[in-house]
């Protein structure tokens, strides 16, 4: 998968296919919001797990029911690349 830079362009046609995410400081961005603080933490364990493997890493922030995933591509000198629009489809399935 390529490090290259996405053009806005084609950052806004990947956002058209990832409900809830947005674009914003060179970051793709989501909030799911959990009925517990154990949901938001097991649900930020699988995030970590499935970034591992994919030797891609997202920022995750857990406030008590909430986690904020945010992907950037160091990379891709900090921009959104098409590793970001892939992990955050991936996400999406896991945490729906």
């Amino acid at each position: 998968m390529s490090d290259q830079p996405l053009t806005e362009g084609e950052i806004d046609l990947a956002l058209s296919d990832l409900p809830g995410w947005s674009h914003a400081n060179d970051r793709l961005e989501r909030t799911w919001t959990f009925p517990g603080h154990l949901q938001a933490l097991a649900a930020a364990t699988g995030v970590g797990l499935l970034s591992e493997r994919r030797d891609h890493h997202a920022d995750l922030t857990v406030n008590y029911d909430k986690l904020r995933v945010s992907v950037t591509s160091h990379s891709a000198g900090n921009k959104v690349s098409a590793k970001d629009t892939d992990l955050a489809r991936a996400v999406s399935e896991l945490l729906g």
